[in-house]
């Protein structure tokens, strides 16, 4: 036993003179680097004025770019000739199978449907040219804002200064939209009646229309 513990204590001494030449090999030290935090933040203060002069810049540059946003590809419509009422075709057909999650075939491509047959638009949409002096004019004598029964869609026109102008939000007409409900002229009265969507295409040089649309 006492051989045993002479053993072990000589083979402990042994690797503590091992470990300790090991970890003193070489000289240690200190990192020249400095904190990459403490670099920043020297940055930011040196230069605070330039970095809030770019922000500011940033800032307003956005600010334009939300301003003057405009999507791509609007439709032109022109202002209507003539009073007219329609029905568009709102048949949809599928370009592909629809499956369920086993992958059995619900409806399958080609299928045709009418979608106002399973939902309902619950507002009407008024569509206007907003650069028309006329079409504006006959927007506020109307009863289209300031309230939940319509949304107002902009064929042309910055959506930023007619909300800034009405206080409410405004849209544009895209060119989906537009495509979907062929539409063709402004101003145009988007309403449901049934499993039909109806399209009023509101002619201000008639006598009757502007009437009509000061209801």
């Amino acid at each position: 036993m006492k051989k045993l513990s002479l053993i072990l204590s000589f083979s402990i001494s042994l690797f503590a003179k091992e470990a300790d030449y090991i970890l003193n090999l070489g000289k240690t030290y200190e990192f020249k680097e400095r904190d990459i935090l403490e670099l920043i933040q020297e940055h930011l203060a040196k230069n605070k004025s330039q970095l809030e002069k770019k922000l500011l810049g940033e800032k307003e540059k956005l600010k334009e770019n939300i301003k003057n946003w405009r999507p791509k590809n609007m439709v032109e419509l022109t202002p209507a000739t003539k009073n007219n009422t329609f029905s568009p075709d709102m048949t949809w057909t599928l370009t592909r199978d629809i499956k369920d999650r086993k992958g059995n075939i619900i409806y399958p491509q080609g299928f045709s449907f009418n979608p106002a047959k399973y939902t309902r638009l619950s507002y009407g949409i008024v569509v206007i040219n907003a650069n028309n002096k006329d079409e504006l004019e006959w927007l506020e004598k109307g009863s289209y804002l300031n309230t939940i029964a319509y949304r107002i869609f902009l064929s042309e026109g910055s959506y930023y200064e007619m909300i800034k102008k009405y206080q409410q939000d405004f849209y544009y007409l895209l060119p989906e939209i537009a495509k979907r409900f062929q539409l063709k002229h402004t101003p145009s009265i988007i309403k449901q009646e049934g499993e039909k969507i109806i399209i009023q295409e509101i002619c201000l040089d008639c006598k009757e229309d502007k009437k009509e649309g000061s209801k």
